[in-house]
């Protein structure tokens, strides 16, 4: 290690590593830093940080540093973990060797109770994180097998499609996304069963009692109800094994033939609230026009509730990672994933209604942009709002995507709040197909 060196600047390269790319808080090392001193705001900012990932969808961690000296890494809005005490170089290498957070949404709490201004003789070598997993293997006697794939954010976050993309092409079985998981498959294709997690039945539609054998991988248990995947026939494959599950198959089997679709059950319910171009907007009207809009390079994000329903059950991307609604409620998330995207010269769609619009903690992430002077455009979704037709919202969605370098069109330093008028109630036939909602509430 070159001369000079210190804890601190090992905790800082360890901390690129894991994809940081600034400290929300007090500054650490040469990382990048944003001054925060609600230390509140601090840990939102970092939570929705790594959550909304790369710009392909690859996971990292956000940080915020803290009064202790604490660090908080984290992808998982809300999210808490047990504080724990580092006191020396070789511990803290050990706990950043494979943290939570990286391919389900987690958080890690690390109290940095050591010198970090300590020089460093030679770089500490974790002992663990290096483990390989036994590669399972799926035998080709159970191609005749009705196989299904329910899939979640950790195969969006560990950059695991292509390899579940093969898997699904071999096995001719379809992909159920939870809805952490949007965009692993084409709207229209024969493999994309839909969207579940959301509603009460939508992974019944999906098809998920009607698989011989579910294969998980990558969930997030805050996506699913507790017990749901009793008394069903499951495997559960990490994300990055799953190219390698069906090596023995053949490339390419058969296509899912009348296989159940959360698409096609939903389909004849959405597809008039899609065409619907009155104002107020429908749910589904306002979130297909979010999916036209966005660059390749965007991403929407929403909050969880009325507004954060719509945006999941309704969008259809294909890229995934481009849609982001996180599995729990915390309030102001969406302006602050709309702070970072800004920050990174990402172009955002943000989305909250009405009660999101006037939380304090929205507010105050308001407030805290402007003082950095990083601008950012926030749709509000609800009864409020002058547009005249669905043409309007378009229009609008230009102004607010702004170019990708950050610096937004909003007119001015200040965020800006645009009032959509929206109608964000579920209509009677669609909870009679899928039931009631059931995301961001208690899964116990």
């Amino acid at each position: 290690m070159a001369d000079g060196r210190t804890v601190e600047d090992l905790l800082a390269a360890r901390l690129r590593r894991l994809g940081v790319r600034r400290t929300y808080g007090s500054a650490l090392g040469d990382l990048d830093h944003v001054p925060v001193d609600d230390p509140d705001l601090a840990v939102l900012l970092a939570d929705a940080d790594g959550r909304i990932g790369h710009v392909d969808g690859s996971g990292r961690l956000g940080a915020a540093t803290l009064a202790g000296p604490i660090l908080h890494l984290s992808s998982s809005p809300g999210g808490t973990a047990p504080l724990q005490t580092i006191g020396s170089a070789e511990e803290l290498v050990e706990a950043l060797a494979d943290p939570p957070g990286l391919s389900v949404p987690g958080t890690l709490a690390l109290h940095l109770d050591l010198d970090l201004h300590e020089p460093l003789d030679a770089e500490p070598v974790p002992e663990s994180g290096g483990d390989r997993s036994v590669v399972l293997l799926l035998d080709p006697s159970l191609a005749g097998m009705r196989i299904l794939v329910l899939a979640g954010p950790g195969v969006v976050r560990t950059y695991s499609h292509v390899g579940l993309r093969d898997l699904s092409r071999a096995a001719g079985a379809p992909i159920l996304a939870t809805y952490g998981a949007i965009g692993l498959e084409r709207w229209d294709s024969p493999y994309h069963a839909g969207v579940g997690g959301l509603q009460t039945r939508d992974l019944h539609l999906g098809g998920l009692d009607d698989a011989d054998l579910v294969i998980t991988t990558g969930l997030d248990p805050a996506e699913l109800s507790s017990g749901r995947l009793d008394r069903l026939v499951v495997q559960d494959v990490p994300p990055r094994q799953l190219g390698a599950l069906l090596r023995d198959w053949p490339a390419r089997g058969p296509e899912p033939q009348d296989r159940p679709s959360v698409r096609g059950a939903l389909g004849p319910v959405l597809a008039p609230l899609w065409e619907a171009d009155g104002a107020p907007l429908s749910g589904a009207r306002a979130a297909l026009h979010l999916a036209g809009a966005l660059p390749d390079d965007g991403v929407v994000v929403a909050d969880p509730g009325p507004a954060g329903f719509w945006v999941a059950r309704a969008t259809p991307s294909s890229f995934p990672g481009s849609v982001c609604v996180p599995a729990t409620a915390e309030p102001g998330f969406a302006a602050a994933a709309a702070v970072v995207a800004a920050l990174d010269g990402r172009p955002c769609l943000a989305v909250t209604d009405e009660a999101g619009a006037d939380h304090p903690v929205t507010r105050a992430l308001g407030d805290l942009a402007a003082g950095l002077g990083v601008r950012f455009g926030m749709q509000v979704w609800g009864a409020v709002g002058s547009m005249a037709s669905a043409d309007d919202h378009v229009e609008l969605l230009g102004e607010l995507i702004g170019p990708a370098d950050g610096t937004g069109t909003t007119g001015s330093s200040a965020p800006r709040f645009a009032p959509v008028p929206v109608d964000l109630s579920i209509p009677d036939e669609l909870v009679e197909r899928a039931g009631e909602v059931v995301a961001w509430v208690d899964r116990a």
